[in-house]
């Protein structure tokens, strides 16, 4: 009976082990949504929904180390009405993460790049979890790349939302993608602690069933 414990109390730990070190996610337009959100100031958004396009271009980079080609119909650009203004975006990844890499790709001019980004991450339940300010680097010349801002984790996070400002009022970069594990639900009762009771029951019997005999 012991060694049938401590077997599937390994396997436990394994399971445990096994389950928090699944392959990390990256999150794109496969598995994610975008749109503009209210915190967006008045402005022109110039080539973002010219032919059809929609925001959704900004989380279309198929991995975080593609290279994108700066043109009209693969970045955005964004020009506020006035000094100080913004684009607001809110990511919804559908379920809880655990971000680990946030990647973006900034165009490659000082007149019309993005220069700070405040990320702002809640949970399911729209509860904030964490926030973030960077200032990004520009963007490769020729194809861009990501440049890979490794985060503290925000844990539990389903919704962001990044305000994305720059000077001249302007906003101009090509993705946003971000690398995440997902989050692993807390047991408000955890097996290890199950496990540990039916040894101290085991190990009781065991004493009991030993009394008995020496009474013999």
């Amino acid at each position: 009976m012991k060694k049938s414990l401590i077997t599937a109390a390994s396997l436990f730990g394994f399971a445990s082990f096994s389950a928090a070190h699944a392959a990390p996610v990256y999150l794109n337009i496969d598995n994610i949504s975008v749109e503009v959100s209210d915190g967006t100031s008045p402005g022109t958004f110039n080539n973002t929904f010219n032919g059809g396009q929609t925001i959704d271009k900004v989380i279309d980079a198929p991995s975080a180390d593609a290279e994108e080609f700066h043109n009209q119909t693969t970045h955005i650009w964004y020009t506020a009405d006035e000094a100080g203004g913004a684009l607001e975006l809110i990511f919804d990844f559908g379920q809880e993460y655990d971000i680990s890499t946030l990647h973006f790709w900034n165009y490659n001019g000082e007149s019309y790049d993005v220069d700070n980004i405040d990320f702002t991450f809640f949970n399911k339940d729209n509860v904030e979890v964490g926030s973030l300010s960077i200032e990004p680097d520009l963007g490769s010349p020729g194809g861009i790349t990501a440049q890979d801002i490794v985060l503290a984790a925000p844990l539990n996070v389903q919704f962001v939302v990044a305000l994305l400002s720059g000077t001249n009022r302007q906003v101009d970069f090509q993705n946003i993608g971000f690398t995440a594990d997902v989050s692993i639900p807390v047991d408000p009762v955890p097996v290890p602690a199950a496990a540990l009771l039916m040894a101290s029951g085991l190990a009781g019997i065991g004493a009991v069933r030993r009394r008995r005999r020496a009474d013999r």
